[in-house]
């Protein structure tokens, strides 16, 4: 068998082991800032007004959704670089807390007080679940003039003390309040203050000085999009990928869960319904509200209700019009299947390779969704006994089928393995004729298992890449794994497979 035996301290192999382990299980991959993803990890705090607002029950699924439109709003291509915004941590304050922090007609104190107060709620370990970028703090308290709908440092992010924002939270018009104060945390200026986007606030950009924008009309301007790429390369927090949070999950169309009235009275206050003193062509082309004691005096915030909101009888809002419902609007996106059993052995001696797959149809993609993340397959070493001397050279054997038939130069020869001297070719199958010393490429790749150089022992290809194998002694490899326990998996995927030469 062609495998390295450590000669190991056994105790000390298994403390290092534990300790690579604990630091696989923990770590996060950090990429290059070339890399195309952004993510800002989001501690969202929210305090008692709108709790009580929500009610209990209702307010998590209210603020999960509300952080997905966020999230599209920075999908959006205007915008030039792709951002994440992940939820890692939702914090509920109660009263007496809630009206600490926020001082009334003082925003600049009461975003003081909210940026000290997330910075006291930081995990100190980078790399707990649990670590967040930034902090977005909602309240239904006013913190300052009428009107003032957010207050945000500009620039700022990944800064302990100032990376946050304070957001009047009224309805889910607010995700486009909370994407531009986290806009001027990235360093995104107002648009048409000190550069030439100002003609772009009317079509619904999102900093424009007064938030116009609307679920139907939202874009990026020009100048954010420059601005936001002057400052993203220092911001190196943003290059941890996330960990996976099992929030429940939410529909894909949002109005799926509240009707009309329910977003009158979100944007409005307590007592709003749908307005049902005129009735327009389309209701999904503006949300109309009014309160009973004075149902003639319709309000708008100018903007469509939710996507998937219910218009008429099997009917829903889309893109601010009433469609049919149609579930091949829904974005879908896919998600891994089971994986299938273990295929045969590429080699019967001598350490082969097989294979087990899995497909991305559970359910599949669908409707711009994204595929699934990670490979469609695994897989391990198997049959590594040595092989009797006459079967020893794999590739020869290889090279030896095609005596028979594969003709060069309008000849037949008898092929004899052939090392190519580039690396990156080794896993292909390139033969020498024992006549003219001619070299011949066999067209086909060399099947797995086989040796990547003959000066090296640990290395074999698998689908025409040449990987390192490391093996352990029997014994001790057991060892390990009784030590590492539930860990196991954890060592075998980091420890235990392949390399990519």
């Amino acid at each position: 068998m062609s495998c390295f035996y450590y000669s190991l301290d056994v105790p000390g192999t298994l403390d290092s082991v534990a300790r690579q382990v604990n630091e696989t299980v923990r770590r996060r991959r950090r990429r290059d800032a070339g890399e195309d993803d952004y993510n800002i990890e989001i501690l969202l705090g929210v305090d008692d007004s709108v709790v009580r607002f929500h009610g209990k029950e209702h307010v998590q699924n209210y603020l999960l959704t509300l952080m997905n439109i966020v999230n599209e709003i920075y999908h959006d291509e205007s915008l030039g670089v792709h951002i994440n915004v992940v939820l890692v941590r939702m914090i509920m304050l109660g009263y007496a807390k809630s009206i600490s922090l926020i001082e009334r007609g003082n925003p600049s104190r009461s975003l003081e007080n909210v940026c000290r107060w997330a910075f006291v709620q930081q995990k100190g370990d980078p790399d707990h679940a649990e670590h967040h970028d930034h902090a977005i703090f909602l309240t239904r308290q006013g913190f300052g003039p009428t009107g003032m709908q957010g207050y945000a440092p500009v620039t700022g992010m990944c800064h302990p003390v100032r990376s946050c924002t304070l957001n009047h939270e009224d309805g889910f018009s607010s995700a486009f309040v909370v994407a531009h104060e986290t806009g001027h945390v990235l360093g995104m200026e107002h648009d048409g203050q000190g550069n030439r986007c100002g003609d772009e606030t009317t079509m619904g950009s999102v900093m424009a000085p007064l938030v116009q924008a609307a679920f139907h009309r939202y874009h990026w301007s020009m100048c954010s999009g420059q601005e936001l790429k002057r400052y993203i390369h220092t911001y190196d927090c943003l290059l941890d990928d996330p960990f996976k949070h099992d929030w429940p999950q939410l529909p894909e169309l949002p109005g799926i869960n509240y009707s009309m009235d329910e977003q009158c009275r979100f944007d409005f206050g307590v007592g709003y319904k749908i307005c049902t003193s005129f009735r327009t062509f389309d209701p999904c082309k503006q949300l109309w509200c009014s309160h009973p004691d004075n149902p003639y005096f319709c309000k708008t915030k100018k903007g469509p209700p939710l996507d998937g909101t219910e218009c008429a009888p099997g009917k829903w809002c889309y893109k601010g019009h009433c469609m049919w419902k149609n579930p091949n609007q829904v974005k879908q996106d896919g998600a891994w299947g089971s994986w299938s059993k273990y295929g045969s052995c590429s080699r019967s001696c001598g350490t082969g390779v097989r294979f087990r797959t899995r497909q991305c149809n559970n359910p599949a993609p669908s409707n711009g969704g994204q595929d699934c993340p990670g490979v469609n397959y695994e897989y391990q070493l198997c049959n590594t006994d040595d092989c009797p001397k006459h079967f020893e050279d794999f590739r020869a054997q290889q090279c030896q089928l095609r005596n028979s038939h594969f003709e060069f130069q309008n000849a037949k020869h008898h092929w004899l393995p052939y090392e190519h001297p580039d690396s990156n070719k080794r896993c292909h199958l390139y033969c020498q004729s024992r006549e003219t010393g001619d070299v011949a490429y066999m067209k086909q790749l060399v099947h797995d298992g086989t040796r990547c150089s003959y000066k090296d022992a640990y290395s074999i290809c698998v689908r025409g890449e040449c990987v390192v194998r490391i093996c352990l002694n029997y014994m001790i490899l057991d060892i390990l794994k009784a030590a590492l326990g539930d860990h196991e998996h954890k060592w075998l995927q980091a420890v235990s497979l392949n390399y990519t030469v």
